[in-house]
């Protein structure tokens, strides 16, 4: 297997790259099931455990309710989505590089596989 090298997530100001910015958005609406523009709680949990394995641990949904936009109903908007990537990105790219592998990203950040959809159906 060749060595895959990741690509530039940030820009020099430290911003997500135009290219990351679009492989998250996309991934926030792939989790978004009721397409309502936030991630509830249910919609969270399907991200972290494709992510990372299993859901948030409290204190990771404190964080996430304490430093990024939520709506009203405290679900996490994708602008709150983009703050906790960028937030991730900016110290641990290697991190972001990660999980947009798993979710199917090649080096140019383009979508060429897709995670098992065996769990779309869950409600």
């Amino acid at each position: 297997m060749s060595l895959v090298i990741p690509p530039t997530l940030v820009d020099e100001e430290g911003a997500l790259t135009q290219e990351c910015e679009n492989a998250l958005i996309a991934l926030f609406e792939k989790y978004d099931k009721d397409n309502d523009g936030v991630l509830n709680r249910q919609e969270l949990d399907a991200f972290a455990t494709d992510t990372n394995g299993s859901p948030f641990d409290e204190d990771s949904l404190e964080e996430i309710h304490q430093f990024f936009d939520l709506d009203n109903n405290g679900n996490l908007t994708i602008k709150g989505f983009l703050q906790m990537y960028n937030l991730q990105t900016s110290s641990e790219p290697e991190e972001t590089w990660k999980d947009l592998q798993k979710h199917g990203y090649d080096a140019n950040l383009k979508l060429v596989a897709s995670r098992s959809d065996d769990n779309e159906d869950k409600s």
